[in-house]
């Protein structure tokens, strides 16, 4: 038997406490391993988007790195603060350092709210996204650092299986092999709608990472599937809200309704190319996509 036996069980053992502290867990929709319908389709829910959510217990700072947006140059690296309070997207799992099995937790920071993203960050650059939907922008293994976060449900804000990125356009565009250039609404870990315009000068992959035509925070949410209304307190410039009071933090009602009609890109399972599901939603009257995560299948 290797080194990693009751040090380092009694060490994720002890992060686990700390991570799950006395609230339930639930995943986004379903526990992993488990067979779900999506549309015509059965598929594995280890192959959905079934994110982590974390609180931020105190104030921490991470580095990150911050690449140009529009111009040719190297990243940069800078502290990301992350305040207490704040909500996050992650993966809490363990890497092997040696003998042992290290609890390692990825945080998605370009997930997160506009302002919070670009308050450290240079003037030119945006958070470095990766190249992939599952690319973290921090990974933690330093046990002071990881004790600064606790597991939390997800919050009901969030569409199911979605990393909180929809794109206009509905089913034509889920379907097609163009990126899309419209526009998007993207719904935060951290508590805000914003509404963005694609930056058509920026750097590949930055177009929808940029300032948002408008935004505003979560006050409230009523979640009866299929509908998710959210409230807020001011007007998202963009989006058409409906006005449902005239003062207080829940003026303001935004609807997500879920089509409930996934759509399938069967990808290319020769080559080893798995297909991919979007989920469809109705908001201000116009159809939007969100990627909610590979079908499995793959050579």
């Amino acid at each position: 038997m290797h080194k990693f036996s009751k040090l380092s069980i009694g060490l994720i053992a002890f992060l686990t406490t700390l991570f799950v502290g006395t609230r339930p867990i639930s995943a986004q929709t379903e526990k992993p391993s488990a067979l779900v319908k999506v549309g015509n389709f059965t598929a594995s829910t280890d192959f959905l988007n079934l994110s982590q959510y974390f609180e931020v217990t105190r104030t921490i700072k991470i580095k990150v790195n911050y690449v140009p947006t529009h111009k040719v140059a190297h990243a940069i690296s800078r502290d990301f603060t992350l305040p207490a309070g704040t909500i996050v997207a992650g993966n809490l799992t363990s890497t092997k350092s040696g003998d042992f099995l290290v609890p390692t937790l990825q945080l998605y920071l370009a997930r997160l709210s506009y302002p919070l993203i670009h308050q450290n960050a240079p003037a030119g650059y945006t958070i470095d996204p990766g190249a992939g939907a599952y690319d973290p922008q921090a990974t933690l293994k330093a046990t002071d650092k990881l004790t600064a976060f606790k597991r939390i449900s997800a919050p009901k804000f969030m569409p199911a299986y979605s990393h909180g990125d929809l794109y206009l356009g509905g089913a034509k565009a889920a379907l097609s092999a163009e990126e899309t250039t419209t526009a998007s609404i993207r719904v935060t870990p951290d508590g805000y709608v914003e509404y963005l315009t694609y930056d058509t000068k920026a750097n590949a992959g930055l177009g929808f990472m940029q300032k948002p035509t408008g935004m505003a925070k979560i006050t409230k949410t009523d979640f009866h599937d299929p509908y998710r209304k959210l409230y807020f307190s001011q007007k998202i410039k963009g989006l058409t809200t409906k006005r449902v009071s005239h003062s207080g933090p829940y003026q303001y009602q935004l609807t997500l309704k879920n089509l409930h009609d996934p759509q399938h890109n069967a990808g290319n399972e020769d080559n080893g190319i798995a297909g991919t599901f979007d989920s469809l939603y109705r908001i201000s009257g116009q159809t939007y996509f969100t990627f909610i995560g590979y079908d499995g299948v793959s050579g």
